[in-house]
């Protein structure tokens, strides 16, 4: 009888379930919107400070045909919408003498929505069925410009102008990537 050990290596093998990136995508998209403030609040003499936070409230990717056999990469499509949620801290003017201003500060916040979509670039084809992740969204520059003046009261100083209006002109960064579930066996 021969000796032989019979090694019976049935250990079952793991298998994973892992998110693997296809493929990457940003955008910057220019907002503007024009903001009443006056009425109802008071008019604005200058502003203090801005805070503002972008919030992606759906996205849907688009897996698109576009493919062109002389690009090294594939593209898909991701339509975003969101908003700004936009805070202003302000001084208005309410007392003023022939060379100074004086007034309360007050706040104004408005939401600001936005639609836009973002181009993806992947090494092999996107399907409907991949997933979206969001890595950033904020905004990445802005400026505010004050519109609508009113006049000067009589016997204030020249510079006290106020305002009543806002445009709003926001840089909105968005990353985000795409990945896939697949199936890891482990050895």
């Amino acid at each position: 009888m021969d000796n032989k050990v019979i090694s019976n290596n049935c250990t079952p093998k793991k298998i994973l379930q892992v998110p693997v990136i296809k493929g990457f995508g940003e955008k910057q998209e220019l907002v503007v919107r024009e903001i009443v403030i006056s009425p109802p609040n008071p008019s604005v003499f200058r502003i203090i400070n801005v805070d503002k936070v972008v919030t992606i409230t759906s996205f849907k990717l688009i897996a698109t045909d576009d493919n062109d056999d002389s690009q090294p990469f594939f593209r898909a499509k991701v339509i975003i919408d969101g908003f700004i949620d936009k805070n202003i801290n302000y001084k208005t003017i309410a007392d003023f003498t022939k060379d100074a201003v004086g007034g309360p500060v007050f706040q104004f916040t408005t939401r600001i929505d936005f639609a836009t979509f973002v181009d993806v670039k992947a090494k092999e084809p996107i399907v409907e069925t991949d997933q979206v992740e969001i890595l950033n969204a904020f905004v990445e520059g802005e400026i505010e410009e004050l519109l609508d003046p009113n006049p000067v009261p009589v016997g204030a100083p020249s510079f006290a102008v106020t305002f009543n209006k806002i445009l709003e002109k926001m840089v909105v960064k968005i990353k985000l990537k795409v990945v896939r579930i697949e199936h890891v066996t482990l050895k």
